[in-house]
Parts: structure tokens; sequence; C-alpha cells
């Protein structure tokens, strides 16, 4: 298990994404003034009216994302740090991703050269235990089994479950993830529960379509078959047209 070093106490921080709940983090949640919530989020979430403030933002991906003039003119207006790759000149506030030290953390052999890392959040979670945050909250990070985000959520239940492993550990550390999420969820248990009748209906259904999707596709080949035979009969008959008219 990973031990994590002892840093200075740090303010409890939320990790805001794009789904509906990022509206609800505590962003006004104040002591005297002062904000008790440090407030971390992916680049998108700042265009949702919902989120009312972010101290610090990511953006993860290549230059052919970051570089279309949509995004980049929304980091440089950012007027907190901006965590990417690397410093991108064009975008002042940008600062490194401390790649290898998070990586020196968290990397274990079984994992060959590829952290197990899948999306930015996974990478904001890594950097927040990196930087000593004892207490994380997540909002806006639902991840749910019908959404293009699916394939990302193991990476991102890793990443928790190191904290969950901390906690059971008896260490002073607290994780709240909003209701809605699917982090964390199972939605029965293996071998103990079986899948509801929804489900089973639901799978049956699937089963169906891609048996219809495969069904299709087979009569389009053969039908693709029909047209090239049929084209080779009729570029055949066009030969001999022309020999026969004295026109090759």
């Amino acid at each position: 298990m990973v031990i994590p070093a002892k840093r200075a106490t740090k303010k409890p921080l939320c990790i805001i994404g794009t789904a509906p709940t990022c509206k609800d983090a505590p962003y006004d949640d104040n002591i005297d003034g002062e904000n008790i919530y440090d407030i971390w989020a992916i680049d998108g979430a700042i265009t949702n009216p919902g989120v009312k403030r972010v101290d610090k933002l990511f953006e993860m991906h290549p230059k052919r994302y970051y570089g279309l003039q949509m995004i980049e003119e929304r980091l440089k207006e950012f007027d907190g740090p901006v965590v990417m790759q690397t410093h991108v000149e064009a975008i002042p506030n940008s600062v490194a991703y401390p790649y290898d030290e998070v990586k020196k953390m968290f990397h274990h052999p079984m994992m060959d050269d590829n952290l197990y890392v899948t999306n930015t959040i996974t990478w904001i979670i890594l950097q927040a235990l990196y930087e000593g945050y004892t207490d994380i909250s997540l909002y806006g990070v639902h991840m749910a089994h019908d959404t293009e985000y699916a394939y990302q959520r193991s990476s991102c239940s890793w990443a928790l479950g190191i904290v969950h492993g901390w906690i059971l550990a008896g260490l002073p550390y607290k994780l709240t993830i909003a209701p809605e999420s699917s982090l964390f969820k199972a939605e029965y248990e293996y071998g103990f529960k079986e899948p509801t009748q929804t489900m089973q209906f639901i799978k049956g259904r699937i089963d169906g379509m891609n048996l219809g999707i495969k069904e299709a596709n087979d009569r389009i080949t053969t039908e693709r078959e029909r047209v090239l035979r049929t084209e080779g009969a009729v570029s055949e008959a066009n030969f001999m047209y022309k020999k026969i008219a004295g026109l090759n």
C-alpha cells in the first residue's frame, strides 16, 4: 500500500466535473469570509453557470485540443493556475503537472509503463493526494454506465480506492461523493444477488438488437457480393459488345 507522506494541513478539497451535481459543491461555505474549501475543476466545468468559483483548473489534453481557439481563450481568461502537461507560453497561468513525482508515488510494476490513468479526474485526485489533501469531495463526476465516460470509471475507482484503503487503515482521510455518481456503486453484489429483472430484460433487448445488427450486416455483405458479381458481368458484357462492334 502507498503510504502518504506527512504534509502541512490542507483545507478540504472539492474536485469538480461537468455532470449536473457540479452545481451542488459547497462553493459559498466560509468562516469569517474565508472559503472553507479549495475548488479544483476540469476545464469544461467552468462553462457551467452553476460552478460559482474555481481555484485551480486542469487541462491535461494535448495541443490538438487545448490549441482550439475557444479552449485556448478560455484558459487564458482564467485568473488562477491552469495545470497542464507542461507550461505553455500562450497560456501565461499554465503550470506543469507534477508528473514524475505523482508517478513515482503511485506507480506499480504490474502497470507496465503507464500509470493507471484514463481521465483528467484521476490525475486531479492523484495530485491532491500527492499534495497532502486528506478531505476530498467529488461533485459533477458521475461516470454512469450509460455515458461516454463509463470506460473511464475504473481508473477513478482505483484512485479513490487508495483513499478508501487509507481510511480502512485508520488514517485521517475523508471521502465524499455526490449520491448521483456511479463511482463506488455496483448494480448488484456478484454471487450474493442476481441482476434485477429490469437488467435481465434490457440485456435480452441488447442481445436481440446485436443479433439484428449481425443479420443486417450479413445481408449487406451478401448484397455487396451480388453487386460485385453483377458489375463483373456488366464489365465482361461491355468488353464483348465493343469487341463485336469493332470498337476495341
